[in-house]
């Protein structure tokens, strides 16, 4: 059986198949840059460090599936995954925030990714401890509980949890914090954390006694017992290899950083900004407060509408770190209608099962699911494209009766036909009084 990091380009289409609709090119594409990777830890060094991913940009109107392809992915590979947007970032010398961001956000997630890996692995570990020290506990109470055996069946079958037991907990010393900046990095740096450990060692710590019921305890010892299991492991490392070799970073609205050559004013820092980009997309060392971090494998997706724009408007070096380009299509009216209807977890799914936790079960017929289809659709024409979240706000003008009624206005059963979903989405077309939901 194949594990979710080995699978074929063909079965992680099928994969995201499952999620996003159409866009067959842009899938195809990612899902080859995905094995790829794969492909490359198979090949013996020193080739398998020449072997660089190819970064991708993909083109389109918003709501078109983009994010949602890039994000699919990372969660599929269970790779570190950042969402960027370019707009928010400034060239070096400027007020904003550093591309290097980019990179320590990336690094962040990656060591949540492998700290909750390492938890998990050491779950049954820590447990034990902390099973180990409510016994003692419990037998210091002076209730007579039994044998022992007895007393460990009692806590595990938890009839011992509103019991109050006296414990010793370490409790962090007040002392002075001391918070390097560092220009470019802020707070999030590598001396900040070492300076923190240090005080740490130099002020201690302390324990005191509390009283607590066993139940709120077991999850207080706990979290002692992890962080001391996890303490000077390898958590961390492995947290930085992953965001090395398997960290992907996804650029929105690249497009509009694209400025004139010889521009003035915003101009000027958007084109610093693609300037600043490109020494991490070609390969770098980023400081992070975890240790550095190289950037040369990390995959990079870039997404934009370019509207009046191309990806040849950016500059030259930039240009050449995307080899890969992809357009995705605008979405059709049975785009939407299979996008309302066919994926898991599909938003008209979302919307009824809202209703059903309110003992609401709403039926809605096949034409009514056409005619929100086509009312997104003509809405996307007569104003701005927004693609497929144009769904959600018709959905939330068309379900509002039965949002607001539930569940003591309206209850049980109701069918929603297409007569009256029509009937309904014709006020939303002609704009009367419902503006606020056409966006």
């Amino acid at each position: 059986m194949r594990t979710q990091k080995t699978m074929t380009p063909a079965e992680t289409v099928a994969w995201l198949d499952r999620f996003v609709i159409g866009q067959d090119k842009a899938k195809r594409t990612v899902a080859i840059s995905l094995r790829n990777r794969f492909r490359r830890k198979l090949v013996e060094e020193p080739m398998q460090s020449e072997i660089y991913p190819s970064n991708l940009i993909m083109m389109g109107p918003t709501g078109v599936g983009k994010t949602e392809i890039a994000r699919r992915m990372a969660n599929l590979v269970g790779a570190p995954f950042v969402k960027v947007e370019a707009t928010k970032y400034t060239e070096t010398g400027y007020v904003g925030r550093d591309v290097e961001g980019i990179i320590r956000d990336l690094v962040r997630s990656a060591v949540n990714l492998a700290t909750g890996k390492a938890r998990e692995e050491k779950k049954a570990e820590a447990e034990a401890r902390v099973e180990k020290k409510l016994l003692d506990a419990l037998s210091r109470t002076g209730i007579e509980f039994g044998s022992e055996g007895e007393l460990a069946e009692l806590l595990e079958n938890g009839r011992l949890d509103d019991v109050e037991i006296e414990l010793s907990v370490t409790e962090r010393a007040i002392g002075v914090e001391v918070f390097p900046m560092i220009p470019g990095q802020g707070f999030d740096n590598q001396i900040n954390d070492q300076m923190k450990t240090m005080l740490d060692k130099v002020i201690g710590k302390r324990r005191k006694k509390i009283t607590l019921r066993v139940s709120d305890a077991r999850n207080k010892l706990f979290d002692e017992e992890i962080a001391r299991i996890l303490d000077g492991g390898d958590h961390i490392q492995e947290g930085l290899r992953l965001a090395q070799e398997e960290g992907i970073v996804f650029v929105d609205e690249i497009d509009k950083i694209i400025g004139s050559e010889g521009g003035s004013g915003p101009d000027v820092s958007r084109m610093g900004v693609q300037r600043d980009l490109l020494p991490l997309v070609e390969g770098c060392t980023v400081s992070t407060r975890y240790g550095p971090v190289k950037t040369d494998h990390i995959l990079f997706i870039a997404a934009g509408a370019f509207h009046g724009s191309s990806p040849a408007d950016l500059i030259p070096e930039l240009q050449g770190r995307f080899p890969l380009r992809v357009s995705l299509d605008p979405l059709s009216e049975e785009d939407l209608f299979r996008i309302l209807t066919e994926p898991e977890g599909c938003i008209l799914e979302q919307y009824t099962r809202l209703l059903e936790a309110d003992d609401l079960k709403l039926v809605v017929e096949e034409q009514a699911k056409r005619n929100i289809a086509a009312t997104a659709r003509y809405l996307n024409e007569e104003k701005e494209d927004i693609g497929a979240r144009r769904l959600r706000s018709v959905l939330s003008f068309l379900f509002d009766e039965y949002l607001f009624g539930a569940p003591d206005l309206i209850r049980g059963r109701v069918r929603l036909t297409g007569k009256k979903a029509q009937n309904r989405l014709a006020v939303l077309v002609e704009r009367k009084d419902e503006e606020g939901y056409i966006l």
